[in-house]
């Protein structure tokens, strides 16, 4: 696995100091190319052993491994203010798309597919702009025909989670997986017996933990914190691939024609 990519799937596992090497690491992978343990440890505000043990846990002999395994990486600096932002945009889609290729479980993707489609109601749970990604999974699922509703406000993501059976679908989106009001709704609905899907960055999060069905993405924050760009990018790519997959079954496809056909003779 990419070492970008084993430290997202250790990163909660890690203490608060192992956290801000990380954070460092995955913002400016490219400077610990050129600069020795001690300056390192000095940047971030810890010490040369922390780093030490913060290598061996991700996998590497040592700081000199890490750096190695992070020179063969071949990622370069979405910071580069010369080329401008429109290059800048570009680089971090790409890099976000390319982590969340090597991170995907396809498997996972077909057995979200096959509950989605013996679904017998389907809620999707986001909140902010997780509640948005939420809204535009709803759109397409509604276009094939499946029986769906996006809930991104907290007090009706309970209400609706304490009335849920089995047979049904919860769909959780949240990058961090540790939204407060999402695991409280999908520990209420596990209980009523639905099924769990979970869409999140984090391995070991809650989020993670309670679903029955996980899908990780990269975390776009590890590419750039610093920027107002799409914090949903990855999970949108995740979308496309369960949409595309859906479309595949004929049924489904000559349904979302028909709604299509509908919108463009209303027009």
């Amino acid at each position: 696995m990419d070492i970008l990519c084993e430290i997202q799937n250790k990163y909660t596992q890690f203490s608060e100091k192992e956290k801000a090497i990380a954070d460092y690491i995955l913002q400016y992978g490219d400077k610990i190319k050129n600069i020795n343990i001690t300056d390192l440890a000095k940047e971030i505000g810890t010490s040369g052993a922390t780093i030490t043990r913060f290598s061996k846990k991700i996998g590497c002999d040592n700081f000199v491994d890490m750096k190695i395994k992070l020179s063969s990486t071949g990622s370069e600096s979405a910071q580069n203010e010369e080329e401008g932002i429109f290059s800048y945009v570009y680089k971090y889609y790409n890099e976000v798309i390319e982590k969340t290729k090597l991170i995907i479980d396809k498997d996972s993707i077909f057995k979200v597919v096959n509950e989605i489609k013996k679904a017998k109601h389907i809620y999707i749970y986001g909140v902010g702009s997780s509640g948005l990604t939420g809204e535009e999974m709803m759109q397409r699922l509604l276009r094939m025909g499946f029986n769906v509703h996006s809930i991104t406000d907290s007090h009706m993501m309970i209400i609706n989670s304490s009335i849920v059976s089995m047979g049904d679908l919860i769909i959780g989106i949240s990058i961090s997986g540790e939204t407060e009001e999402l695991i409280q709704a999908l520990r209420l609905s596990k209980k009523r017996g639905a099924k769990i899907v979970g869409m999140t960055s984090f391995k070991d999060s809650m989020v993670s933990k309670l679903s029955d069905i996980e899908l990780i993405v990269y975390n776009p924050k590890f590419v750039d914190k610093n920027k107002f760009i799409n914090s949903q990018f990855s999970v949108m790519y995740i979308i496309d691939l369960i949409s595309m997959v859906l479309l595949e079954d004929h049924k489904l496809n000559e349904k979302m024609q028909i709604t299509i056909d509908a919108i463009l003779k209303n027009n």
